[in-house]
């Protein structure tokens, strides 16, 4: 009789846990030559701040995801179709892997609560959190 609750459990979970229309949310940061960005993940879009003066503080942008691949559109001066495999880490951390040039993003999770819609509290805190991490 327990075999037959464990196997029930087991087939419940790869049915239910296997869901095909995944979410990334949540706030991260990265530094890449001495740059610091901070990404925004809300339901189906995503939002970038950068010290990057091409960059500051985008629009939100749909993105989609399929299985394990995120597709958006890159930000910046250039844009740009791309896509890039998720990989969820440990500590909540996530890698990004590009699929069209082999690089790959380590995403950091922000824990503070964020306030994007007050501009000056916004850049206050997000500088803070630059000064912090010291990228270089």
């Amino acid at each position: 009789m327990q075999i037959r609750h464990i196997i029930y459990i087991l087939i419940l979970g790869l049915l239910f846990g296997c869901t095909k229309n995944q979410t990334l949310s949540g706030n991260y940061c990265f530094c890449k030559y001495g740059s610091y960005v901070e990404i925004y993940f809300k339901g189906d879009s995503m939002r970038v701040a950068s010290n990057d003066e091409w960059i500051k503080l985008s629009k939100w942008k749909k993105i989609e995801i399929k299985n394990d691949t995120l597709y958006f559109e890159t930000f910046g001066e250039w844009r740009y179709s791309t896509k890039a495999k998720i990989k969820y880490l440990e500590n909540s951390k996530v890698e990004l892997c590009f699929l069209d040039n082999d690089k790959n993003l380590n995403l950091n999770p922000i824990t503070q609560n964020l306030k994007i819609e007050n501009s000056s509290e916004f850049w206050n805190g997000f500088n803070n959190r630059f000064n912090v991490k010291n990228c270089k």
